[in-house]
């Protein structure tokens, strides 16, 4: 079975690329707590509005921050 997760490679190039240091730093800036950007980028946490915000934040398209991988990866 296939589950969508958010591409941790991605979101991290993406921050450096907005030149964002930390996880703390993309949470104090982005208003999305750090266990909930933990919990994206080990893909534990199903997508939801949150997610939507942090991809907004990142002036990115949230379907460009998701891959999809097999159940029994995560």
């Amino acid at each position: 079975m296939k589950k969508y997760i958010a591409d941790e490679k991605k979101i991290r190039k993406t921050m450096i690329d907005k030149n964002i240091k930390t996880i703390n730093e993309l949470s104090r800036l982005s208003g999305v707590s750090k266990p909930k950007i933990y919990e994206f980028l080990n893909g534990k946490t199903p997508l939801q509005t949150t997610f939507v915000r942090l991809a907004e934040f990142l002036e990115i398209d949230p379907n460009e921050l998701i891959v999809e991988v097999e159940e029994d990866e995560y």
